[in-house]
């Protein structure tokens, strides 16, 4: 911490919002704009099973990071993850739980994109927003997942009996109004009389969704000296499209939930989202998770390296063209803070679907982009981040707010300026930060001065001060129609910046957070 004279506002208003112990976690993670994703990448209607077998293979990946999911359900562009009670991910935290898991999952979506579809190019960042429902108990869990098949039963026998008709030659207006008001029986019978299809023939997956969980297999774990195989029980993540509402499959696996023998539509009132308070400027902070063992893997340069730098401002640039009520940006190092204007309704100012949705996007953003920033570098590691909302009732502590962040990243960037040049020239790490210890800013100067001829000023400003980013209002030059002179139009373009922050910088960009609009 740089114990700024701004640290107040990180004192005065960020809290940490945990989730209620001895509660089952539920993260149900859905995805953003994928109607028109759907229709862009021409999926399948009305089941892609690519698309499908990619948002399996996501899960799978989650239950391997995260020992704490026991279980998860997914069906269309949906998944639910299940933590255990006694989880302490996290410590409860909800921002933390709810931004890592859907940044995570976001991060395998775009990685594995080619393994599914090697023939189709990925035209735009997917992205999902997330929620956390607490359960008391197994019973509500069994419950819940059974109100999610019983949904994708729905859903998907609605859905294969309107896309058949509209490729019988039926248009969707004609299609929707010959299923209005229909019951399961009259579906499945337009089905086996008009088109000879038995609904119960098609695909358990589409009918059934699928669960993702740990199975106890037997597995080789060495050959004895008569070579003999010797075997263990052993866990393994398993993908299965089965019925989990009625009592067999719980039965079978009870080391995941109990059954349970309630109704399936009273979990509904369980997932109360929180409301971000009105006529607040909402800041939403991403920052990378695990980035130092990421940039040991990655190799990026010590103490900066430029390209990922840029890449880190061009996910920003994104953001604000994704997200019109997204004013302001700051970022340094795996960190950007985004400011929302007090009055967006962005998701109705739900805590929860604007955390997820934000750092799902700025991770897919991040993914999608790295080829271009990092040609020769093969992205070994999934990068992922995690997200926290902050609200601030007036513009003078939003201003503040990024004077504190920039001081940290003055006082983070000297200090590892200083490290690594003393790595550098022979010093153990362990002996740089004995040198290092309880000196002030003045004294890392010197010391970058006197022992490396540095001046610690002339360090490029995107590392010194961080980036800014915010939109500029430009002119260009339009032809007017039927005449030989020009016309002049305006337009807001993204800039990125690397300036203080300070009284002056707003005082010479009045607009940026006074036009809402």
């Amino acid at each position: 911490m740089a114990n700024s004279e701004y640290e107040y506002v990180k004192r005065e208003f960020e809290f940490d919002r945990r989730l209620p112990p001895s509660n089952w976690i539920v993260v149900r993670i859905d995805g953003c704009h994928f109607h028109r994703f759907s229709k862009i990448h021409a999926f399948e209607k009305p089941n892609d099973e690519n698309a499908l077998r990619l948002m399996n293979a996501c899960a799978t990946a989650m239950l391997e990071k995260f020992p704490d999911i026991v279980f998860a359900y997914g069906v269309s562009d949906e998944y639910s993850f299940v933590f255990r009670e006694e989880t302490e991910f996290y410590h409860r935290r909800e921002s933390k739980i709810l931004s890592l898991c859907v940044s995570y999952f976001t991060s395998v979506y775009v990685m594995k994109w080619k393994d599914f579809f090697s023939n189709k190019e990925l035209k735009e960042p997917p992205y999902f927003d997330a929620r956390a429902v607490c359960y008391p108990n197994s019973k509500t869990i069994h419950d819940y997942l059974a109100w999610r098949q019983v949904d994708c039963h729905i859903n998907n026998q609605y859905n294969t009996c309107f896309w058949t008709l509209v490729k019988s030659g039926k248009s969707e207006q004609a299609a929707q109004l010959a299923l209005k008001g229909t019951f399961a029986k009259d579906k499945n019978e337009l089905l086996a009389q008009q088109f000879q299809i038995n609904y119960d023939d098609e695909p358990a997956m589409f009918r059934k969704g699928s669960s993702v969980y740990r199975e106890k297999v037997e597995t080789t774990v060495k050959i004895d000296d008569y070579g003999t195989p010797i075997k263990r029980p052993r866990l393994k993540v398993t993908v299965a499209h089965v019925d989990i509402i009625g009592p067999e499959f719980w039965e079978n696996h009870q080391h995941i939930l109990r059954e349970g023998k309630f109704t399936h539509e009273f979990v509904k009132k369980f997932g109360i989202d929180r409301i971000l308070p009105p006529c607040n400027w909402i800041v939403v902070r991403i920052s990378g998770c695990q980035f130092d063992q990421f940039s040991i893997i990655h190799s990026l340069d010590k103490p900066n390296d430029d390209t990922a730098r840029r890449l880190m401002n061009a996910s920003a640039s994104l953001m604000m063209e994704q997200y019109p009520d997204i004013v302001f940006g700051y970022g340094f190092s795996n960190e950007y803070s985004f400011v929302f204007h007090e009055k967006t309704g962005l998701y109705q100012r739900q805590e929860s679907l604007i955390l997820s949705s934000c750092s799902s996007y700025f991770t897919s953003c991040y993914v999608t982009k790295w080829k271009e920033f990092f040609p020769h570098k093969e992205l070994m590691q999934t990068p992922r981040f995690e997200a926290e909302a902050l609200c601030y009732p007036k513009l003078k502590i939003v201003c503040e707010y990024f004077s504190w962040r920039q001081a940290e990243c003055h006082a983070g960037n000297q200090y590892n300026t200083c490290f690594w040049m003393l790595v550098k020239s022979g010093k153990s790490e362990t002996e740089a930060h004995e040198i290092l210890k309880g000196t002030l800013s003045k004294d890392k100067n010197e010391l970058l001065f006197q022992q490396f001829q540095m001046n610690y000023n002339n360090e490029p400003a995107m590392f010194r001060k961080g980036s800014c980013i915010y939109r500029q209002k430009v002119e260009e030059l339009a032809e007017a129609e039927g005449r030989d002179n020009g016309t002049t139009r305006e337009r807001w373009d993204v800039k990125v910046d690397h300036v203080d922050l300070g009284p002056g910088f707003w005082r010479k960009h009045p607009w940026i957070m006074t036009n809402c609009n």
